[in-house]
């Protein structure tokens, strides 16, 4: 189980329980893409994975994860941003809004798409080793973006074996992606 100090949370907590924690943080939008989960099955999936298994509904699962981050880059294209400008623009420049209410509904909206992109981006990579998102993972894990930033490095170095307290950890990084693709 994760700690409750949540600094500790993504860092620190056994890849299993990390990989659970976010498939378990996406049920709803992947409920939307007719991929049901339960948090028995988000364990099952998880523990899998991390065995080097390739867990029984993974292509399904990857399917409804490209869908979800496709719908936020959707959601962020309509208020004028890309994942990457989205995470350091200013709310008051960003969009139509008249109303505290309305400010509200989109600072909500937003930062939903943004969690979702990096979920579905990380869980995406970590389950078919897929590239196709790597550069928001890339993005993530050399800024300072809180538990963002913690979640894509933990992610890429899961996949690529690659030890991030190396001191050169992203450029190896960068060059495994490279290779890879």
């Amino acid at each position: 189980m994760l700690p409750n100090d949540r600094a500790h949370t993504f860092a620190d907590a056994p890849m299993a329980d990390l990989l659970s924690v976010l498939l378990r943080q996406l049920k709803r939008p992947l409920a939307t893409q007719g991929f049901k989960l339960t948090d028995a099955e988000a364990n099952r999936l998880a523990t899998e994975r991390v065995e080097g298994k390739t867990p029984q509904r993974s292509l399904e699962l990857v399917a409804a994860l490209e869908e979800v981050v496709r719908e936020s880059e959707s959601v962020l294209a309509k208020l004028g941003l890309t994942f990457q400008t989205s995470l350091d623009a200013d709310l008051s420049t960003v969009g139509n809004w008249k109303t505290t209410a309305e400010f509200l509904d989109i600072a909500n909206e937003k930062a939903n798409a943004e969690l979702r992109i990096t979920l579905g981006s990380a869980l995406d990579m970590a389950f078919v080793g897929d590239d196709q998102f790597a550069l928001y993972l890339l993005f993530l894990a050399e800024g300072n973006h809180g538990d963002e930033t913690v979640i894509a490095q933990r992610i890429l170095s899961f996949v690529t074996g690659i030890a991030a307290d190396k001191h050169d950890w992203l450029k190896q990084v960068r060059s495994w992606l490279d290779d890879s693709a």
